[in-house]
């Protein structure tokens, strides 16, 4: 895991010292070495910084410095967190033949492409995934990318055909930001890089609409910064370049589809199942290798307890003699929120496994400490508290020595883990006029869920009717809105395909390549902030496409969401965690945590806000006095400080 950068300029010579700047201010991404790589019509220059590590140094590369007066048009830089191959061998930017490559992320399947590369006649001098790549390139081109099994971001310079060819993972595990005009295309690892590099920062306002008033956020190419976007999951941008005229032609294009790949054949559900947990049992295998210490989340719920029970499992397969107390998990606690906490689960996971556990326990006051950081480190806004909890974590696990982390994001969206899934597979029935089974499915689900029938009614109704989810949403967000805001946006939709889908494929679909994408954002940006590596085995593509390609009602069985998984997991997992009922979603006490800070809040942000255009001020004013409506609270707290630290206009 690391963090990349890089600036291509066509009209004016390129400023090396921002590109220096871009790379420094993401340190946090990559403390154990730095690199660049400049390219100029003629020539073309290696260069080591400040923290590159001393092996790297003394090779016959000129310090960065050295290189500010010169004319390039490109340069790339990188930031490393060493975990495979962390010997300087690996240092980057890496260059093989014509192509010099910078890269954040894993790939886990690169030891089979390595074997596969060798018998091609590829020969390797690091033992690391950056090489595989670079050579995987040479090999088959920009179709090397569906060879590949893992998380990337990266950015190769092919200078035979005078093209940059940049990837990002087919799920967005792996951040890409980018800006681009007629002169200059420039990208990094977060967006702060791009604000470092002189990208003006304003406010993008449909998002921040979309945000307030639907509460969406991550779900399309567009970030909260004008003229900023994302390089979404699944796409590559192949950018040729012609020297001779000062031109270049941009082409971005998807690359990977799921429902290209979905097979409708299917065997029992038992044999599915069975199928089903394989992959997952292969994909926590590759995702466990690395040349330092592999830790994990534990929540308490189905997903990170099945991914710690097979990790364990597959340590010992590995290594009979293992001692399963060097694997260690963290979980997030809460001594005053016994309604959430949800250690007895995790408890008993951790002495089903053998593994150690440390209890995380946020507070409010570490809020008011690191709530300035988290904000800088996410970038743009976030919509809950459970992402400082998430911060706490990940600290935890820092100062606990661990380097890598799995974690059980993605088990929701691949097999329908959510309760509004419901709702989306009842529809169906009764659409297909299956009325008894409708009513067999409404019952078994009260029964086998936290939903009371009542709720499940609301759901229905409320998932699948874009009209009542809209008129749902004005009543409780418009007043807290500023009203002319309101009306630039209100009836142009902006997120009607992702409030109206017409079946449970269409709904996951929506949550692995839309909603799950803040999710992922979250865990980027609170990992990388501790210099810490995150790997989610449930986003692993093979498992995704045998997930997605079973039958709902598989996967929504009676009335257990994640049917397969916990047929799995029943005979090597405790009863009371495959088939716990009370799904919380790594909930916080957010209510208790922002009456504490109240009047912190009050204090330090209502008196004449950046934000007031956008909100009813005197709606604000009223819930802070009242401590009432902790979402639209936290959601001016949120886009106040996100604007006040980069400074949006």
């Amino acid at each position: 895991m690391c963090g990349i950068s890089g600036i291509l300029s066509m009209g004016n010579k390129l400023n090396v010292k921002k590109l220096k700047n871009m790379t420094d201010i993401i340190k946090h991404r990559g403390p154990d070495d730095e690199g660049f790589y400049l390219c100029g019509r003629n020539y073309q220059n290696f260069a080591f910084g400040e923290d590159s590590c001393e092996d790297v140094k003394k090779l016959a590369f000129p310090p960065l410095e050295k290189l500010y007066e010169n004319d390039y048009f490109l340069g790339l830089g990188h930031r490393r967190l060493s975990v495979i191959d962390i010997s300087a061998k690996s240092h980057q930017p890496m260059t093989y033949l014509n192509c010099v490559i910078t890269y954040n992320g894993e790939i886990y399947n690169y030891v089979e492409l390595r074997d596969e590369l060798q018998r091609l006649g590829y020969e390797f001098e690091t033992s690391g995934d950056t090489e595989v790549i670079i050579k995987a390139y040479d090999h088959w081109g920009e179709d090397c990318v569906t060879h590949f099994n893992g998380m990337w971001a990266f950015a190769i310079w092919d200078s035979k055909n005078q093209k940059i060819f940049c990837s990002r993972d087919r799920f967005g595990e792996k951040p890409f930001y980018f800006y681009f005009d007629n002169n200059n295309f420039i990208f990094g690892s977060e967006i702060k890089q791009l604000l470092a590099y002189g990208i003006k920062p304003r406010v993008n306002e449909k998002i921040l609409f979309a945000f307030l008033f639907y509460g969406f956020h991550d779900f399309s190419e567009e970030t909260f910064f004008e003229d900023i976007y994302v390089l979404k999951g699944g796409q590559n941008i192949s950018l040729n370049v012609s020297l001779n005229d000062n031109a270049y032609n941009f082409k971005k294009y998807k690359y990977w589809a799921l429902n290209n790949e979905i097979c409708n054949e299917y065997r029992s559900f038992r044999d599915e199942s069975d199928d089903l947990g394989k992959l997952l049992e292969n994909s926590i295998k590759m995702r466990l290798r690395s040349d330092v210490e592999v830790g994990s989340c534990l929540s308490g719920g189905l997903d990170s307890s099945s991914i710690v029970t097979l990790a364990c499992r597959q340590l010992l397969k590995e290594d009979e003699n293992y001692d399963l107390k060097k694997f260690k998990t963290f979980t997030s606690c809460y001594d005053y929120a016994k309604e959430i906490d949800e250690r007895f689960f995790s408890d008993l996971v951790v002495k089903n496994s053998e593994c150690s556990n440390l209890k995380v326990k946020p507070h409010a006051d570490k809020i008011k400490r690191d709530f300035e950081s988290l904000v800088w480190h996410q970038d743009e806004p976030f919509a809950s508290l459970s992402v400082f909890a998430g911060w706490c974590v990940m600290e935890a696990a820092k100062e606990s020595g661990v380097k890598v982390l799995l974690d059980g994001q993605g088990g929701d969206e691949t097999l329908l883990g959510y309760e509004r899934f419901y709702a989306y597979a009842l529809k169906e029935k009764i659409k297909d006029f299956k009325i008894l089974e409708a009513i067999r499915a409404f019952i078994l689900a009260n029964k086998n869920s936290r939903l009371s029938c009542k709720s499940l009614a609301e759901y229905l109704l409320y998932f699948n009717n874009l009209n009542v989810r809209r008129k749902i949403l004005k009543v409780k967000k418009v007043d807290f809105i500023d009203i002319n805001f309101v009306s630039k946006f209100i009836n142009e939709n902006i997120v009607d395909n992702l409030l109206g889908f017409k079946t449970t494929m269409e709904a996951q679909n929506g949550e692995l390549f839309s909603f799950i994408s803040h999710l992922l954002r979250y865990e980027d940006r609170n990992s990388m902030a501790h210099s810490i590596e995150t790997r989610v085995p449930f986003l692993d593509h093979e498992f995704v496409q045998k997930a997605a390609s079973l039958p709902t009602n598989y996967k929504l069985r009676n009335g257990w969401t994640k049917a397969p998984l916990r047929k799995y997991m029943e005979d090597k997992m405790p009863q009371n965690v495959v088939y716990r009922k009370n799904k919380l979603g790594f909930s916080v006490p957010q209510e208790k945590w922002l009456n504490e800070l109240n009047g912190y809040f009050q204090e330090n942000l209502l008196d004449n806000p950046k934000s007031r255009k956008y909100f009813n001020m005197e709606q604000i004013q009223d819930i802070f006095k009242n401590k009432s409506n902790d979402e639209m609270r936290f959601k001016f707290v949120m886009v106040e400080m996100w604007m006040r630290i980069f400074n949006v206009d």
